[in-house]
């Protein structure tokens, strides 16, 4: 748990919206398909597994990447996780909650 508590503020700080959640799954909400693949993409490129969440298995406008945090994670691994998510950052067009 304190590994996600981890990841959900960091990403946070990096100005993500995060979704809430109660399980090792953490969804940050990207908004557009194209920017989630992007985003996907860029995370890829980093060796970070995050797929894109998008329509038609989320409603438009709302993909999002989806993160899982394990067991085996150490604090190390969510830090590289999160410097991937700031790199990411420029792979999004048009950031959800943002004009």
């Amino acid at each position: 748990h304190a590994l996600v508590a981890r990841l959900v503020d960091g990403a946070r700080a990096l100005g993500y919206t995060v979704l809430p959640t109660d399980s090792a799954v953490v969804g940050v909400l990207i908004g557009e398909a194209a920017d989630a693949l992007a985003v996907g993409a860029s995370l890829r490129a980093d060796r970070v597994w995050a797929p894109a969440i998008r329509p038609p298995s989320v409603p438009v406008g709302t993909a999002r990447m989806r993160l899982t945090v394990m067991a085996t994670h150490k604090d190390r691994h969510i830090d590289r996780a999160l410097e991937a998510l700031a790199r990411a950052r420029s792979a999004i067009a048009h950031p959800a909650g943002r004009a």
